[in-house]
């Protein structure tokens, strides 16, 4: 085999390790041709034992019916040794077998090391620069004792070992023809190709064929019902001609699965070297090769080389899924072996999933080490809820009226969440570099999901190929594990990008609350620019969206940026109430503020959404006045609530200066009687007005307005007072 392959292998040997699918190749034609004549010849080993041994028989059966005196055949009987049996045979083959499967499929650099350091230095075993510690001198008493005593061992030893060959002898003990096994099983084979787990469907599908193959012949060594009887010799050499087609043609044809017994107890040993050796070191290693693919410190940094959808993961990942699909297809490969073997597989799925999680719980983290108000928001079910529609709903058309539902609702829910306080700034997420973090998991995760699932469904085709229940309740098995994996990868990649989404609308939410209640809207000239922290927020939106476009596909991005502009303007119109002085001026700033929101929303790449325009109708109203509201009303039916009309009312009765005065006098307190009765008959055709349009009676109290705060607050005249006493 080495004369016939000497190119391949000397090419194997200068192929840089860079390239390693094209050196597994080479090395897979080298051994499927090694192993293909090996086992062959071990074959025909054993067939010729076969008929030797029933030559021997035979002439035994002879020998018992021939005519010859007791004495005669009783000196045979002593000079002849018992006859070996098969089993003895393959009790020789099985042990090289297992050896020649060691030596391939199990590396032992550490072992070798010691044996190439010798190799090294010469073959002397010792490293230079040691000094030594003992030096033996020769002397000529010394000499003479060392040789007496050593002749006298070596007499001994003689005698030894001459009695043991002819106790042999005496005994008649079956012996293995091959005197020489034990020196050489002591001695590692000569390799054509470097020990790799990788050679394992080639090594061990060729020897599970070979045992198939000879099963025939070894159909008296093992096990048999009781019903049957062992085979003749020539009637297990005829068995074994019919079965010699099934021989694997090439490296990569499984064995066929066995189905008696007799031939599940000859591959005992093949299962058992399987199960006990093969698997844990298989395992091993990989735990090995994916603790270095993990603990590097750019594990979890992009891989520019790697991509999803056309953006990039993280390099662990790109390196993990080759592992875990090279032994999937590596245990697909050696079904014909007994058991589920994916516990492998399933380990290190879970434990890279922990190393996920890991790094979501690092991400989300404070510097005080408490977690973000998003985290804690996203762990609410009913927002849940209403993310999972939301995403299973990604690219489908959805009706308006649908869509604007679910914005309300997610508006409530928030606000149920933050409460009537405003949200502090150590309970956001202003690094960016934590956000990028999480849109790269995300998107991790998902390529890790489609890759899992491919894996997942070559698995399940391999066990459904066989039929019985062994093979059904592994599929049965194998599908509820790869349920409860995808489950898991699949909540944290949708927590990563429901907490996204609900971060931007919580820094929405915090700078428009600082605006609207820190903000100054009674002014005596006309802003220049919009309030700042609108600007502030134009700037942090554009940023994240800038740093999210790098990282996740349009359909995610929309989603997290989605209904933005449709929760600013709720909060601008509902923060109305926080609004104390408000004048025209006030409102010219706060069409301002909408039209700056509105030109960033725009420029971004976002889906294209008219939330704001809504705001800047209702501050629009304001122009119109108190009758020019009710008019507006009248004439194209209710956009707002009662609640939001009468703040405009407010902010119209505010914003003219008819609150009253009291510096001016009795004249002025008249002209407070007459605003105050004139105020309530606007809150009272307002009423009228969105009974009668919604079909339904409005409240006949409601909490008093700032407009009535203001006029109840004022002092009545003192002449006033003396009338009513």
């Amino acid at each position: 085999v080495e004369e016939r392959n000497r190119a391949l292998i000397y090419k194997t040997r200068a192929i840089d390790h860079q390239d390693e699918v094209q050196q597994q190749d080479t090395d897979r034609e080298i051994l499927f041709d090694f192993s293909r004549i090996l086992f062959a010849r071990l074959e025909t080993v054993l067939e010729y034992h076969d008929y030797v041994l029933d030559v021997v028989g035979g002439q035994e059966r002879r020998e018992r019916f021939s005519v010859a005196t007791a004495s005669a055949a009783a000196s045979r009987r002593n000079s002849r040794a018992v006859a070996y049996t098969i089993g003895d045979v393959w009790g020789a083959m099985k042990a090289e077998i297992l050896s020649l499967l060691n030596d391939y499929l199990i590396p032992k650099e550490t072992q070798l090391a010691g044996a190439i350091d010798m190799a090294g230095s010469g073959g002397s075993g010792v490293k230079p620069g040691i000094r030594d510690l003992f030096q033996m001198e020769r002397g000529a008493g010394i000499s003479e004792d060392v040789e007496s005593l050593y002749s006298q061992i070596e007499s001994r030893f003689q005698d030894l070992t001459t009695a043991i060959s002819s106790k042999k002898k005496e005994s008649g003990t079956s012996v293995v023809i091959d005197e020489y096994s034990d020196q050489h099983n002591s001695m590692r084979h000569k390799m054509l190709v470097r020990p790799d787990i990788e050679h394992a469907p080639t090594l061990l599908n060729m020897a599970l064929s070979f045992t198939k193959r000879v099963a025939s012949i070894l159909g008296s060594v093992v096990s048999v019902p009781a019903s049957g009887s062992a085979l003749s010799p020539s009637v297990r050499r005829s068995v074994l001609r019919d079965v010699t087609a099934s021989r694997p043609t090439s490296p990569g044809q499984p064995a066929q699965m066995y189905d008696t017994d007799s031939e599940a107890d000859v591959d005992e040993y093949l299962q058992v070297f399987f199960k006990k050796i093969f698997l844990p070191r298989a395992e091993a290693y990989a735990m090995q090769l994916f603790e270095s693919i993990t603990s590097a410190s750019d594990a979890f940094d992009i891989d520019l080389h790697a991509h999803f959808n056309g953006r990039p993961i993280f390099r662990s990942a790109a390196a993990v899924v080759p592992l875990l699909r090279s032994f999937g297809s590596l245990l697909n490969n050696l079904n014909s072996f007994r058991g589920e073997n994916w516990g492998i597989l399933l380990q290190l799925s879970h434990k890279y999933y922990e190393k996920c999680a890991e790094l979501f719980r690092e991400t989300v983290r404070t510097p005080e080490n408490q977690t973000y108000t998003s985290v804690k928001w996203s762990e609410t079910p009913d927002l849940q809820q209403l993310f999972s529609r939301k995403l299973k709903q990604t690219g489908a058309r959805i009706r308006a009226s649908d869509a604007t539902a679910e914005m309300e609702k997610e508006i409530r829910l928030e606000e149920g969440l933050k409460t009537e306080r405003s949200l502090h700034l150590n309970e956001l997420v202003f690094d960016l570099k934590r956000l990028v973090c999480l849109a790269q998991q995300h998107q991790t995760l998902e390529w890790l999901l489609v890759q899992l699932n491919k894996i997942s469904a070559d698995r399940a085709q391999v066990l459904s190929k066989y039929e019985g229940p062994t093979s059904a309740a592994l599929l049965k098995r194998h599908e509820a594990d790869k349920s409860k994996i995808v489950g898991r990868y699949s909540a944290l990649s949708v927590q990563c990008l429901m907490v996204l989404r609900i971060e931007v609308r919580a820094h929405c939410t915090y700078y428009l609350d600082l605006a609207t209640r820190e903000g100054s809207y009674y002014l005596e000239n006309d802003a220049v620019e919009p309030d700042q922290y609108v600007q502030a927020l134009n700037a942090d939106v554009s940023a994240i969206e800038e740093k999210m476009e790098n990282f996740l596909p349009s359909d995610k991005l929309a989603l997290v940026f989605g209904g933005i502009s449709v929760l600013m303007a709720h909060i601008l119109i509902a923060n109305t109430r926080y609004i104390r002085h408000f004048n025209d001026a006030g409102n010219r700033k706060m069409i301002r503020n909408i039209l700056a929101l509105q030109q960033n929303l725009t420029n971004i790449a976002l889906p294209e959404e008219s939330g704001l325009d809504k705001a800047r109708r209702f501050y629009e109203l304001y122009d119109l006045g108190a009758d020019g509201i009710l008019k507006h009303i009248a004439e194209n039916g209710p956009g707002f609530s009662f609640d939001y009309y009468r703040r405009l009312i407010d902010f119209a009765y505010l914003g003219s200066g008819q609150t009253g005065d009291l510096s001016l006098g009795r004249a002025n307190n008249l002209m407070e009687a007459k605003n105050k009765e004139q105020y309530e008959n606007h809150i009272n055709r307002l009423r009228d007005l969105l009974s009668q349009a919604q079909g339904a009676g409005m409240p006949k109290s409601r909490p008093a307005s700032a407009v009535q705060r203001s006029i109840a607050a004022s002092p009545r005249p003192v002449s006033e007072q003396a009338g009513n006493n």
